[in-house]
């Protein structure tokens, strides 16, 4: 992955996710994420109630998309579409964890028998930098 892009990844910690709910329309929150390379992946805690975790365990659609990136004074974003996944393996999950704690050390203390982490893959991705003229654009290799 391009280094400019891993760069952002790191500096930025939130994004918003998007995915399809079991009545067939769209959810989109605001969430703090972590990320893992080769493959690029992105994780999010969240519980188990949460409407994201709905849809994913009925079953339902898994696709989804994430933005990274809002601010005007950096003019950077990365826009993504994938699949959502429940990360339920003990090992995945210690896995995921160090990983996440790392980048949000007091995310750690909302970890109980209601979390549940959830992992995004993308398939497709557009890194735009708009400080260039003519912008930047990378797509997914």
């Amino acid at each position: 992955m391009n280094p400019k892009i891993l760069a952002f990844l790191e500096k930025e910690r939130v994004c918003v996710l998007s995915g399809i709910i079991p009545k067939g329309g769209s959810h989109s929150s605001t969430v703090h994420y972590s990320h893992g390379v080769n493959p690029l992946r992105f994780f999010f805690q969240t519980w188990d109630e949460s409407m994201k975790v709905e849809a994913l365990q009925k079953g339902t659609d898994k696709r989804a998309s994430v933005v990274v990136g809002f601010s005007e004074q950096d003019n950077l974003t990365l826009q993504m579409r994938g699949a959502l996944r429940v990360v339920s393996s003990p090992e995945e999950l210690e896995a995921v964890y160090k990983i996440h704690f790392k980048k949000h050390p007091f995310a750690e203390k909302y970890k109980n028998e209601h979390t549940v982490v959830i992992e995004f893959t993308p398939t497709w991705w557009r890194y735009t930098d708009f400080n260039t003229t003519p912008e930047t654009i990378i797509d997914m290799e």
